[in-house]
């Protein structure tokens, strides 16, 4: 019988022995710094939500009442959907864009997707154009961007982890109320609302990671996550689909690698005399939108 991969305690300094395949990037709060492959190019996988919120972001800065107002999720937006919950509704939906935006980037939810991206481009705004400018102002000199559905463009883990740094606080909010079963805070210490405070994006579905199952082979992106760990750091990573022999890559597989390299880093800050951050005893306050 195979022997399951599962999260391990490695030092940080040894998680690109450990898992060479997978790219990565840390950039802690004291100003130390841990990456492999970093600066290498990879498919957004996923990590264009993150562009998408803070280009939403940046639209209601310039329009307060943008995030109030109500938009209709339709049978069309969810046949047009290949992902969340929402699309297996039978009636219409009406919520405000702010609750849209954080089911997009809580569960990753494409007919919320497809809903808010009609009603922008209904409101004249060019949403791919603020995104460009966004990485344009971060100085994301290796990331490009050129649809959001189906998602089309190219990162790299220092690059999403300079973004990470310049998030705002209602882009925070967001990302404050995800449970990612299989990123990089997958390991983190706690459960539920005591997993010690973090902010992340909803990932690639793991449904079959327990049984093992290979999924995507290489017509899948590769698999890529982020996390801020408030006054700690910031980390993104990715890993390829396939293995170097040509085999695809396991859910387990990467969800371990992810969970492994979230849980050092957090071991790299409080082992260095950095006490942890109290578990709460509710969820940690978010930002609240306007």
């Amino acid at each position: 019988m195979s022997r399951l991969p599962a999260v391990r305690a490695v030092p940080l300094s040894e998680i690109p022995a450990a898992y060479p395949q997978m790219r990565f990037a840390v950039r802690f709060a004291d100003g130390r710094e841990s990456s492999h492959d970093a600066g290498a190019r990879h498919p957004l996988a996923g990590t264009g939500t993150l562009v998408l919120a803070a280009a939403v972001g940046r639209c209601a800065e310039s329009d307060p009442g943008l995030l109030g107002e109500r938009l209709t999720l339709t049978a069309e937006h969810r046949r047009a959907s290949r992902s969340g919950t929402l699309r297996r509704m039978d009636s219409e939906l009406r919520l405000t864009v702010d609750d849209a935006l954080a089911l997009i980037v809580g569960t990753g939810d494409g007919a919320c997707l497809q809903a808010v991206l009609e009603f922008l481009a209904d409101r004249g705004v060019d949403l791919l154009g603020v995104a460009r400018t966004l990485i344009g102002d971060w100085n994301l000199v290796d990331t490009e961007i050129s649809g959001f559905e189906p998602e089309t463009g190219v990162t790299t883990p220092a690059d999403l982890c300079t973004a990470l740094s310049g998030l705002s606080g209602r882009v925070l909010g967001w990302m404050g109320q995800v449970f990612e079963p299989a990123g990089l805070a997958s390991a983190l210490p706690g459960f539920g609302p005591r997993t010690v405070p973090h902010h992340t994006v909803a990932g690639w579905d793991p449904a079959g990671a327990l049984g093992g199952d290979p999924i995507g082979g290489r017509s899948r992106p590769g698999f890529a996550s982020v996390l801020v760990l408030p006054d700690t750091a910031v980390v993104a990573a990715y890993h390829p689909a396939l293995q170097r022999d040509g085999t695809a890559v396991t859910p387990l597989e990467v969800s371990t690698a992810f969970g492994t390299l979230g849980l050092s880093v957090w071991r790299g800050w409080t082992g260095r005399g950095q006490p942890p951050s109290a578990p709460p005893s509710t969820p940690p306050s978010t930002p609240q939108s306007t």
